[in-house]
């Protein structure tokens, strides 16, 4: 767990790492140590959200899942904001009942984001994915509750602002090592790498091995 990695699309080291998947293709002939599975708004349509939600309530009990997700908005890419609101509520609602915390990806709208948690006070932890946000939204997430896992690409202002105790990393869909990232990190931070993984260590366990 030394280099942990809370969301990749494709697996280097399975026993540190967990592997976003869709529903509709989970389990795999190579099933993960550990997975999140969830609808992504990007193939997400009216055709197929009934399909996709009745996989997923089936699939999201298998002992390798440790989250759902990614669920979330998307202002660029996506079918309209009221099919994806929807099935955001739903996916929450799932959280909240299996007790597994939210992994979210978001774009520009992180308004309706904040507003979707207000509403629906959540108990489980909500996770924004490859957080590229500036400082100020950062620091707004961070007030409303969210943690932030950065990847490959960030704010530096932003990862400033992030305390260690909101803090996660991830590769998502990048090439770069892990580790590399968690350099890059503990560099920008102004913190020792050891210091950086034991921190990061902590919030994996409190959040995803909390059982």
């Amino acid at each position: 767990m030394d280099f942990f990695n809370i969301h990749t699309h494709s697996l280097v080291h399975p026993e540190s790492e967990i592997l976003a998947q869709s529903p509709d293709l989970f389990p795999s002939d190579k099933l993960p140590v550990y997975t999140s599975i969830g609808i992504h708004p990007w193939f997400l349509t009216e055709e197929n959200a009934e399909s996709q939600w009745k996989a997923l309530q089936k699939q999201v009990s298998h002992p390798s899942v440790l989250a759902i997700g990614e669920g979330g908005l998307d202002k660029l890419k996506g079918p309209d904001m009221e099919l994806q609101v929807k099935i955001l509520k739903q996916q929450v609602a799932l959280s909240e009942e299996k007790s597994l915390p939210l992994i979210i990806h978001c774009v520009k709208a992180f308004n309706e984001l904040i507003q979707l948690k207000k509403e629906l006070r959540p108990h489980q932890p909500w996770i924004i994915h490859g957080f590229r946000g500036k400082e100020a939204l950062a620091i707004d997430c961070i007030r409303h509750g969210f943690y932030l896992s950065y990847g490959e690409h960030f704010q530096e202002n932003a990862l400033k602002a992030t305390p260690q105790e909101k803090l996660f990393i991830e590769s998502d869909e990048s090439e770069v090592p892990v580790q590399e990232i968690y350099q890059s990190i503990a560099l920008v931070h102004g913190i020792g790498l050891q210091e950086l993984m034991e921190s990061v260590k902590k919030n994996v366990k409190e959040v995803f091995f909390k059982a």
